[in-house]
Parts: C-alpha cells; sequence; structure tokens
C-alpha cells in the first residue's frame, strides 16, 4: 500500500454569504491514478466530509490536481468502471443504470444491490487497490431520468448503485475524474 502526503485546506468551512466559495487545496505524491480498464484519471483521495451534489460539482470543475484543471464529477458509467470484485454492478454488469442506455429509477433492478458488504477486493471496499478514502456513497453527475431531485451514486462498502436526494440529503462523498 502506498502512504500519500496529501493535505486538504478549506479556506471556507461555512459559507453564509451568497458567492461564498469552498475551495479546497490538494498537495502531494501520487494524487492522480490512471485507470488502465478505462484509461480514465481519478484523484486517489477525496477531500473529507459529505456534499451535496452542486457542491460536488463545483469542487470538481475548480479543482486542480497533478498539474490540471479539466476535472469533473463522474458520469454513474464512470464511477462504476472503478467497481471491483461485484460482477452484477461493475461496468457492464447486469445492473443496467448507464447513462445514454438507463436512468429510470425504475431501471435499478435487484442486481443493482450490489455485494456483501465490507467484502470488497481493497480491505473492503469495491475498488481498486490504488484508490483510498471513505468506503461509503459517492455522487456521480447523472440526474434519476424521471426524477430532477434525485441523483446516482455508488456505494462502494457494498458495491452498490443507488440513489440520492440532491436537495434534502446531507449529501455524498466526491471523487473527480478526468
Amino acid at each position: 500500500m502506498v502512504v500519500l502526503a496529501v493535505a486538504h485546506v478549506a479556506l471556507c468551512t461555512a459559507c453564509a454569504e451568497e458567492g461564498d466559495e469552498m475551495l479546497w487545496l490538494v498537495a502531494g505524491e501520487g494524487t492522480t491514478w490512471t485507470d488502465p480498464a478505462s484509461g480514465l484519471t481519478w484523484q486517489v483521495l477525496p477531500p473529507e466530509g459529505w456534499m451535496k451534489k452542486s457542491a460536488a460539482a463545483d469542487y470538481c470543475s475548480s479543482l486542480t490536481l497533478g498539474g490540471q484543471s479539466d476535472w469533473r464529477l463522474p458520469t454513474i458509467g464512470e464511477l462504476r468502471s472503478l467497481i471491483r470484485g461485484c460482477p452484477a454492478t461493475e461496468s457492464g454488469g447486469s445492473c443496467n443504470v448507464e447513462a445514454g442506455d438507463c436512468l429510470a429509477i425504475s431501471c435499478r433492478a435487484d442486481s443493482c444491490t450490489g455485494c456483501s458488504g465490507g467484502s470488497g477486493p481493497a480491505d473492503g471496499c469495491y475498488w481498486p487497490d490504488n484508490i483510498q478514502g471513505e468506503c461509503t456513497w459517492y455522487w456521480s453527475s447523472s440526474p434519476v431520468g424521471d426524477d430532477d431531485d434525485r441523483a446516482w451514486g455508488v456505494h462502494f462498502y457494498g458495491g452498490d448503485v443507488g440513489h440520492g436526494d440532491v436537495v434534502y440529503d446531507d449529501g455524498s462523498v466526491v471523487r473527480c475524474v478526468r
């Protein structure tokens, strides 16, 4: 396992004024990883804490990491490409929630519920060994097709694909991609 020296500094932690922004500075070696299976480059260690989807999208679009500034919130298909060890929800698995294919709530079949919690190949998480962070829910940029108040995400503790409320939920963790 590679130990990373990563610092997270929040310049605004309780933004109340309109126009206030949350800015994260991330520093350290080995902070990005390119998945040889998908060709996507991922943020290895996400920021601490949970964010609402709009804040997560803003965070990714303003991130500069590894000398690159073209980061974004991943689609549900891109996020699913990180799932390892849970065949039904991995890319191409029987869970058919996929951008450009099916994003309606009715697309979430039993196969999308994932695998046994905490039994993934990376210290219990269903993601590659190169990825670090809290083994929990992560936002995607993909909205639920028939419900504007919900967006798709992946819970890497069980490898399941589900959706969260973008308005009322406390949020999810964010991992950016490019």
